[in-house]
């Protein structure tokens, strides 16, 4: 069977359409009370879609809006076609290395040959190791649901994780700013310029 409905966030009140697909399943179980079998009916109900999508971890503000969007997009695929969602993750990467000014491509003997993805991360680490490396064990998540095997949504959650701590890293400036504050403080040895 299918359902719909919409649901309303109680944080901030903004209505969510959903549908999917749901079950009836019934449990027997032996109720040690009264010495009998007894029998409980319960409806599962899977989603499969979310309008709009459901965020599944926060977005920095300062994130520029191309990485945003890709990965809005994949929100919405989450709980449709794990693979689809896992190459909007890769694209949203690749906007992010294009947005850190990391090239695209290069010239070698005389011919411009476009760099993929593992390249251009690899250019990156020359940039930000750190970030570099979440990001290639993002493309290798990523890799999985587009050519080698399936995916889990575990394996799709593992990708979010990464990506979102890399965009906190570089969009948050939460980080700069207590390093710029520990840098005055310590060089003053007492407390900051007011």
């Amino acid at each position: 069977m299918t359902f719909s409905g919409v649901l309303n966030c109680k944080s901030c009140h903004e209505f969510v359409a959903i549908s999917g697909t749901g079950t009836i399943e019934d449990f027997e179980y032996y109720d040690q009370f009264t010495g009998e079998y007894d029998r409980e009916r319960f409806e599962i109900f899977t989603p499969a879609f979310f309008y709009p999508p459901l965020p599944i971890f926060k977005i920095p503000e300062k994130c520029p809006p191309l990485i945003k969007d890709e990965i809005i997009l994949s929100f919405a695929l989450f709980w449709v076609d794990l693979s689809s969602c896992a190459n909007k993750i890769r694209t949203a990467i690749e906007i992010l290395l294009t947005q850190e000014k990391v090239k695209r491509s290069v010239i070698k003997n005389k011919k411009r040959r476009r760099l993929n993805l593992h390249d251009r991360i690899v250019e990156y680490q020359k940039k930000n190791s750190q970030i570099a490396e979440y990001l290639l064990a993002i493309k290798w998540i990523g890799n999985t649901g587009s050519h080698v095997g399936t995916l889990s949504q575990t394996d799709i959650l593992d990708a979010y994780e990464l990506l979102d701590f890399s965009l906190r890293k570089l969009y948050d400036n939460n980080e700069q700013t207590l390093n710029k504050m520990i840098k005055e403080i310590n060089k003053r040895k007492g407390t900051r310029k007011k």
